[in-house]
């Protein structure tokens, strides 16, 4: 039997399940794919129709935002005016809705050069000042996304805004100490426009850090340098405080050891001074939902190890920790008895954070060929969808390139190729795809066609015969659920820039039923007003916009978690305004989940 080639389709032998030619007749029918566009004849475009610029129009618009300076300009950042045509007032209605939480490197990456962005939008005639302005909406935001250094950088370039913007100063300042380290100098000058018990605890910090207190404290007011400082004796008195800050204040002046039985809801100044004394913190903080406070716990190497792998993977898999720090935790978490000799079993009742590490660790000692393909093949198993395309998928992906793609792994090369797909490592993906067609050319394999020439780009004359070969894979005794995976699959393979055969919609979809719909459907779970704001941002060739729309349609869940017919959407968008990069990014890690 001939080689199969997914990109080309050439040597195929006849017993290739990649190269079965169209059936005479469509397939079962299935519910139509809710994106498709239709009129009297179905049309099955998904990539908005850009048209040709119209006569220039004359707009008067009032001043520009004074705070349109920003870290990244031209190619680096969204060009050289990216919030040409909406007005301020709608973006800084939006800019707060921008997600915080996604496991997604693409939006995140696209989301952070929005922000940094130089330019600005521009205010109506007569518009008043807004309450918080724009500067200091994009400090913010980039400091609650868990880019402490960039909004910083951004910070720099605004002071006007952001001396007037207490929320922004506070937000930056309690991201930059669970990062940590806070950069008190900046954060003394960030502080002098403001009062109040926050700043002073601030202020107490750093001088503690520094070494400028010192010598017995007791907080209950005992004697000593700490005992007698003004500061702690301010913050004693004050109500409403952080009384798990100022035991730990104390300790760090030389006062007694700090033994935390419980600590639910620390404070970032709180979990800045455990971390410089390495004082352990209790398990039950892994009952935070904030990645950014779970990061500071991760980092914190007096913790108990199995409370910081825990705390790591999570704050890792919401991109608040990279891959680097992620498995410095992996290898500190112990193991018990011979539990490294029983993985296997291992993880197959348990799919927790300390297996992963467990398994990271069993492959640090493993010299055997055998046991390491075995080990690798375990970590790809133990990947969740949403882990693929961040720190968590990274890690597993520097195992693998301990590894050769020869035939002794090639059970690995479908999952290895979709991990390294996902996460734009495309020559890594290539030699175990490649690995997987020669040995392994079945339906598991034909199910990566698709992220194959998203991660690759389409291959030679378009790639009709390894789409026929594909969808003859795909649909063969294929449920609904399997149909509507295979529809955005398609959705997304043609928002690249695939030529997509109506022949193929056919095979997926009822005729009747996409004739009926209306033009332009819009799947349910889109908000109706974003889903108009992407199309008209994108035929009009605003980028800011376009991108501000595409950021809240993908939201928290990103492309892994979002319907297909959204990303599918979104890919066409920010195509169709030149972000191709981000496009591509952004439909890979959607095929990657869909591909299973």
């Amino acid at each position: 039997m001939a080689v199969p080639d997914v990109e080309s389709g050439a040597g195929r032998g006849l017993d290739d399940p990649l190269a079965s030619p169209w059936p005479s007749s469509p397939g079962p029918s299935a519910a139509p794919l809710p994106l498709l566009p239709s009129g009297r004849t179905p049309s099955f475009e998904v990539v908005p129709t850009v048209a040709p610029p119209s006569a220039i129009a004359v707009e008067t618009l009032g001043p520009l935002d004074p705070d349109g300076a920003g870290p990244l300009a031209g190619a680096a950042g969204l060009g050289g005016d990216p919030w040409r045509g909406i007005p301020r007032a709608e973006v800084l209605a939006l800019l707060p809705e921008l997600p915080t939480l996604t496991p997604s490197p693409a939006v995140k990456e696209l989301q952070r050069r929005l922000l940094l962005s130089r330019g600005s939008p521009a205010a109506a005639p007569g518009e008043p000042e807004p309450a918080r302005r724009f500067g200091a909406l994009r400090v913010e935001k980039l400091a609650a996304m868990g880019d402490p250094r960039g909004a910083a950088d951004l910070a720099a370039l605004l002071p006007e805004a952001m001396t007037a913007d207490e929320a922004a100063a506070r937000a930056l300042t309690d991201a930059e100490l669970l990062a940590g380290p806070l950069d008190c100098a900046a954060a003394t000058e960030r502080a002098k426009p403001f009062a109040g018990p926050y700043w002073q605890r601030v202020e107490l910090f750093c001088r503690l850090r520094a070494g400028r207190i010192g010598g017995g404290a007791s907080m209950e007011g005992g004697s000593g340098p700490a005992g007698d400082d003004i500061a702690f004796d301010m913050l004693r008195e004050q109500p409403g405080g952080d009384p798990d800050f100022l035991r730990v204040a104390e300790a760090m002046a030389g006062g007694p050891a700090v033994r935390l039985r419980s600590l639910k809801d620390p404070s970032p100044l709180t979990l800045a001074a455990l971390r410089t004394l390495q004082a352990g913190l209790p398990p039950d903080v892994l009952s935070l939902t904030d990645p950014a406070r779970l990061a500071a716990v991760a980092s914190n190497n007096g913790t108990d190890p199995a409370t910081r792998v825990t705390a790591a993977e999570r704050a890792a898999t919401a991109l608040f920790l990279d891959s680097r720090r992620l498995a410095e935790a992996y290898r500190a978490a112990p193991a018990k008895g011979d539990e490294l000799l029983r993985l296997k079993d291992a993880v197959a009742r348990d799919r927790t954070a300390r297996t992963r590490a467990l398994v990271q660790q069993a492959m640090l000692a493993a010299i055997a060929g055998g046991r390491r393909v075995e080990l690798a093949g375990l970590a790809l198993e133990l990947l969740d969808p949403p882990m693929l395309a961040g720190p968590v998928g990274a890690v597993v992906a520097d195992m693998l390139d301990t590894l050769s793609p020869t035939p002794d792994a090639a059970a690995l090369a479908p999952a290895a190729a979709q991990l390294c797909f996902a996460l734009g490592r495309p020559d890594k993906g290539k030699r175990w795809h490649d690995l997987a067609l020669r040995s392994r050319p079945t339906a598991e394999v034909a199910r990566l066609w698709p992220l194959a020439v998203i991660a690759l780009g389409p291959p030679p004359g378009g790639g009709a015969l390894g789409l026929a070969g594909w969808l003859d894979e795909s649909l063969r005794g294929a449920d609904p659920e399997a149909r509507a995976r295979v529809a955005g699959q398609l959705a997304l393979l043609q928002a690249m820039g695939l030529a997509i055969p109506e022949e193929a919609w056919r095979r997926i979809s009822d005729p009747e039923e996409i004739a009926s719909m209306p033009a332009d459907a819009r799947p349910p779970t889109a908000d109706p007003a974003l889903w108009q704001r992407l199309a008209e941002a994108s035929a009009d060739r605003r980028v800011g916009e376009t991108a501000l729309a595409a950021l809240l349609l993908l939201g928290n869940a990103g492309p892994a978690g979002t319907p297909p017919a959204v990303v599918a959407r979104v890919v066409g968008a920010l195509r169709a305004v030149g972000l191709d990069s981000d496009a591509r990014a952004v439909a890979r890690e959607a095929a990657a989940a869909l591909a299973g």
